[in-house]
């Protein structure tokens, strides 16, 4: 991927979100308090699609600061951040914008239906 090609992304941080971000069909990247990323995570679950997740705000500050250089490199911070099939989406409203336009069921499938 070469979304983690920031100068300030450390390549065993970049290894690492790589594998994360390919065991499971979206990746999620949030925090415990964002009321987005639990919307983004209820709209993946409602159409059934699999994913799983990076809490920012769990992790030691050092870890935090690492990954977050990757994900972001020095452009804007803001979560989520939203993964589908290895490929950054944007957010929430770019996750809901492609359920309203139906690209979210054509790139999965009739299993993630409209709800």
């Amino acid at each position: 991927m070469d979304f983690f090609g920031y100068p300030v992304c450390k390549e065993e941080y970049a290894q690492r979100l790589r594998e994360m971000i390919a065991e499971k069909t979206a990746f999620v990247v949030s925090t415990t308090y964002c009321s987005y990323c639990n919307k983004a995570k209820s709209l993946l679950d409602r159409n059934k699609i699999e994913h799983s997740e990076i809490l920012l705000d769990t992790l030691n500050a050092n870890d935090q600061m690492e990954i977050s250089n990757c994900i972001y490199g020095r452009n804007p911070r803001y979560v989520p951040i939203v993964f589908l099939k290895g490929e950054q989406i944007g957010g929430y409203g770019e996750l809901m914008q492609m359920q309203s336009d139906g690209s979210l069921q054509s790139k999965f499938g009739p299993s993630a239906d409209i709800v």
